[in-house]
C-alpha cells in the first residue's frame, strides 16, 4: 500500500525494494561508520550516544566511513531575578559533522550537515550538587537528541543516493 507513494522504511531489510540478495542494508552501511574522537565530556557522551545507534547491538564488520564532528553546547540566561541570579537557562547544542570514505588515496567528502537541539535548565539557588546533576542530565539528553538526528540523516543518505545498493556491487 505504501509503495504507491514512493515511502519505504528506512530499515527495512532490503531498503531499496529490489529482490538483490547482495545489496546492503541502511543498518549494515551504518555498522560500517566509525565516529571520530570528539573532544572533552559533552562530546565523550554524543559519541557513546553514535554508536549505540549506528552499532545497533552489533559489533561493526569493518569500517568503510569516518564520521567527523566539530560539538559545542552554549547556555544563555532567561529567567533572572532582581539581583541578576539566573533562575532558568537555555542551552543549546550543535554539531557540525561530514561523512567522509576511508579510501586513503581520496577520502572523499560524501555529506556533511549540521544538527542541534535546544533544552532548559533550572538553576537552583544554593544548590550546586542539584545543579550538577541536573546539568549532566541536559547535556546527556542533548546528545542522545543530536544522535538520533545523525543517525536518522545518515540513514536519509544512504537510501537517497543509492550508496548503500552501489557498495553492494564492489
Amino acid at each position: 500500500m505504501l509503495g504507491g507513494c514512493s515511502i519505504h522504511p528506512l530499515y527495512a531489510p532490503n531498503a531499496f525494494g529490489t529482490a538483490d540478495a547482495t545489496a546492503l542494508t541502511v543498518q549494515q552501511q551504518l555498522r560500517q561508520v566509525q565516529v571520530s574522537l570528539i573532544p572533552e565530556r559533552d562530546g565523550q557522551l554524543l559519541r557513546l550516544a553514535l554508536q549505540n545507534r549506528l552499532d545497533a547491538g552489533d559489533q561493526g564488520t569493518f569500517s568503510r566511513y569516518t564520521l567527523s564532528m566539530n560539538y559545542s553546547i552554549s547556555e544563555s540566561g532567561l529567567g533572572l531575578l532582581g539581583d541578576n541570579t539566573t533562575t532558568y537557562a537555555r542551552i543549546v547544542a550543535v554539531a557540525k559533522w561530514s561523512l567522509s570514505t576511508q579510501d586513503l588515496s581520496t577520502q572523499n567528502i560524501l555529506v556533511t550537515n549540521t544538527a542541534q537541539a535546544v533544552d532548559g535548565l533550572n538553576q537552583f539557588d544554593n544548590q550546586p550538587f542539584a545543579l550538577t546533576l541536573e546539568t549532566d542530565t541536559v547535556h546527556k539528553r542533548l546528545a542522545e537528541a543530536i544522535a538520533d538526528q545523525i543517525v536518522a540523516r545518515l540513514a536519509h543518505y544512504f537510501t537517497a543516493t543509492g550508496h548503500a545498493h552501489e557498495q553492494a556491487k564492489l
